[in-house]
């Protein structure tokens, strides 16, 4: 049967979430199993319909998409590029109850929430940066209590692990006097017995390590002055809840801990719960708990 094939390279979070996106599509937006369309993919108008997104804010999601198409980003079930938009664009609504959820999580310092941005990696050319493609999944800019701006910089993950690494971010790594090297020393967010060079080999960390990095050379470029990093991931993702997340924490200092912050869906949905209360609200916190939670 088609609903509990098995894919090689599923570990077991994928294999549940595989089968549960499988689920959702056909129970709940009625787009079914074709030979051209397999499992967690929408088929063409199905995707061009929106149907990835959540209803109840699909049209202020529209509004930032500009139209709805057949690429992964609309089609795609299992990956994780269409979540932020479910998960923050509808924080724009309600941007009071926002600044109340990132004060929580943040532990307090946020008077006004300026923005929600998806896909950002700043305001300035890449080279001004890390001259590469890091980019956040969802950033946040915020007015902080003493008027200063501060950012909040998001890596979202569902079934994703690591990743293989590309011929220019092998040179970059290695460049001992390239961009990556200089930010990692000036941020003095890792310990000093860090060898910049491992993490050529270490797929689980360096892409959480260069989203990290791109929030401090916001802080060194002045376009903010205070900086979060956050890793929101699901609870059964094992890789990052027992593997990369407590490694890579391993790596910084007590004061770069300060900066960074790995979270689950779980533990953000009730956090929305007790902040976005309005029926339109619930509604989407509901959505969130039956798309996602396996």
């Amino acid at each position: 049967m088609i609903k509990g094939k098995i894919y090689r390279y599923d570990d077991e979070f994928k294999a549940k979430a595989r089968a549960h996106q499988f689920a959702f599509r056909e129970n709940e937006l009625n787009d079914f199993y074709d030979e051209k369309n397999p499992q967690v993919i929408l088929s063409p108008d199905a995707a061009k319909q929106g149907l990835i997104f959540c209803d109840t804010y699909r049209e202020l999601i529209k509004s930032k998409v500009k139209s709805f198409k057949s690429s992964v980003l609309f089609s795609n079930m299992l990956r994780s590029e269409h979540i932020p938009y479910n998960i923050f664009t509808p924080m724009e609504e309600d941007i009071n109850a926002t600044a109340m959820l990132f004060n929580e999580i943040i532990g307090g310092g946020i008077s006004k929430i300026n923005r929600i941005l998806i896909e950002y990696a700043g305001t300035a050319d890449k080279s001004e940066y890390l001259n590469d493609g890091t980019s956040f999944d969802t950033f946040i800019e915020y007015i902080s209590s003493d008027g200063s701006i501060g950012g909040i910089g998001i890596e979202v993950k569902y079934t994703e692990n690591g990743y293989p690494i590309g011929v220019k971010e092998r040179q970059d790594i290695e460049n001992v006097d390239g961009l990556y090297h200089q930010m990692t020393r000036l941020s003095q967010w890792y310990i000093p017995t860090l060898d910049i060079t491992s993490f050529i080999k270490a797929n689980h960390l360096r892409q959480i390590w260069r989203n990290h990095l791109l929030g401090y050379s916001m802080l060194y470029r002045g376009d903010i002055q205070h900086f979060y990093h956050i890793h929101l991931y699901p609870q059964g993702n094992k890789h990052f809840l027992e593997y990369a997340i407590p490694e890579y924490k391993s790596l910084l200092t007590d004061y770069g801990k300060t900066t960074f912050i790995d979270l689950t869906y779980e533990s953000l949905f009730d956090m929305i719960g007790r902040t976005f209360i309005s029926d339109k609200q619930q509604d989407w916190l509901k959505y969130l708990r039956r798309r996602y939670m396996v």
